[in-house]
Order: C-alpha cells, then sequence, then structure tokens
C-alpha cells in the first residue's frame, strides 16, 4: 500500500493569456525521488513552486499530508509549510550573510531556540550536505558553484522536512560536481528519510537517482512512471527529449 503524501488535481497556471500548466494531475509518495522533466518553459519550475505552496495557482486543489492547503489560510499553511525544505535554482544564498548564517535563517524565523543551539544545528546540516567545518564562515560569493548548492540544501534541511524541493540541483555543475550532488540526494534520501521532488534536464541524475518521471510538454503531462515505462513511451515528446543525442550518451535506448 502506497502512502501518498501529496496529491494535486487539475492544476492550471496561467500568466496573462498565456496556460503555462493545463490540468496537471499527479501523486508523491513517500520515500520517492520524483523527477520533473521537460524542455524550457515546459513550467517545470512553476509546477514545483505550486506544490512547494510557494505559488497559488490559476485553478485546481493540492492536497498535502491528508489536507486541501488551497483552502486554508496563509496562516494555517505556515504548519504545512515548515514541513518541506527548498533548495532553489542557483542557491538563492542571501550573499551579506555568510554560509552559517544562511542555514541558520528558517530557524531563526521559525523557532524560538538559542542561537547557541541554532548555530549546533546549523553545524550539523552543513556536515550533512557535505560540506567542511570552515564552510560555514564563508560568504556565498567565495563558494564555488558546487559549495554554493551544498550550503543551500544545509538551509533547505535546516528544519527537518519531509518532502525536500530541489530545482535544477546539478545545473552548471561540472561532471565531478554534478555526479557528487547525485550522491548527496540519494544520501539526503537513505539517510534522513526524505521524500525529494527534483526538477532537473540532467540525463545523468534522471538514470541514477529518479524512482519515477513526469515529463511535461505543451502545458500538460506527457508521461510519467519509472525511467524504463517514460523511455517506453510513444508520445513524442518523450522520444524527443529521451532519444536524442543526450539519451543516446547515457545509455537510454528505445524498444523499435
Amino acid at each position: 500500500m502506497t502512502d501518498q503524501i501529496l496529491q494535486a488535481h487539475e492544476l492550471v497556471m496561467k500568466f496573462g493569456q498565456k496556460c503555462v500548466l493545463n490540468r496537471i494531475s499527479m501523486w508523491l509518495e513517500r520515500g520517492e525521488i520524483l523527477a520533473i522533466v521537460g524542455g524550457s518553459g515546459s513550467g517545470k519550475s512553476t509546477l514545483m513552486r505550486q506544490l512547494a505552496l510557494l505559488l497559488t495557482p490559476t485553478s485546481g486543489s493540492i492536497e498535502l499530508f491528508g489536507q486541501q492547503v488551497l483552502k486554508l489560510s496563509e496562516f494555517r499553511t505556515l504548519p504545512l509549510r515548515r514541513r518541506m525544505g527548498v533548495m532553489f535554482q542557483n542557491g538563492a544564498l542571501f550573499g551579506d550573510l555568510t554560509v552559517l548564517e544562511n542555514i541558520s535563517m528558517p530557524l531563526r524565523e521559525h523557532t524560538s531556540l538559542s542561537q547557541e543551539t541554532i548555530e549546533q544545528i546549523a553545524m550539523l546540516k552543513l556536515a550533512l550536505a557535505g560540506l567542511e567545518p570552515e564552510a560555514a564562515a564563508l560568504f556565498p560569493s567565495q563558494l564555488s558553484g558546487g559549495m554554493r548548492k551544498r550550503a543551500a540544501v544545509a538551509r533547505g534541511i535546516a528544519m527537518d522536512p519531509e518532502i525536500l524541493f530541489l530545482d535544477e540541483p546539478s545545473s552548471g555543475l561540472d561532471p565531478i560536481s554534478a555526479d557528487a550532488m547525485d550522491d548527496l540526494v540519494l544520501h539526503l534520501k537513505n539517510t534522513l528519510g526524505l521524500t525529494i521532488v527534483l526538477v532537473t534536464h540532467d540525463m545523468d541524475s534522471l538514470c541514477r537517482v529518479a524512482d519515477r518521471i513526469i515529463l511535461l510538454a505543451d502545458a500538460r503531462i506527457a508521461a510519467e512512471g519509472t525511467l524504463q515505462e517514460v523511455v517506453a513511451s510513444s508520445h513524442a515528446a518523450a522520444r524527443q527529449f529521451f532519444h536524442g543525442r543526450r539519451g543516446r550518451a547515457v545509455g537510454v535506448t528505445y524498444d523499435q
């Protein structure tokens, strides 16, 4: 029996006359890594932001931890938001704060813990994200791309979330750093029992970490399932996405 901790029904997102998402229905199972993929402008990050309660859809419904969240007030959704963490694309760290201060911010805002306890927790999250203690005193401008993303992950898990949203975690990284980020994603799932929603276009990451994939195209879900199921889809968008040079480079092939 599955444990669906998030369900979305008939989500629509319009910006003016442009429909970015059109009647999207999907679910998220506890403990899985769900990858949302698609071409540029397909609505991947928009869908992630809706699921993370950062963007209100034009219409549709979202059930999170058994509650219909779009009917709740901002005040009543706050406890649900605390059960989720987000790593934004490019990290979105505060440039005038050190890494330790960035990681500590959610704890300062949402708990009454002492400063000493907050810093201890922040250092623990720093280590879980694979950063050395010396990185705590650095500013984002002093970090490499991979270190910034790890610091952003550490901030995302500061409140011990049940769901972690990762927006393009390996984007812009060299192959070695991208592999290390994949290792971190798997480590967080296995060590902390996290449920992870991953927005990516990295074919290697899909092959290594995704339990299930949703492919967006033309504002709808073009295909979904395991990597093997999505690759086997006859939808033109699936063939275009997975059967190109990048797909062949990582061994993704179709049964003709």
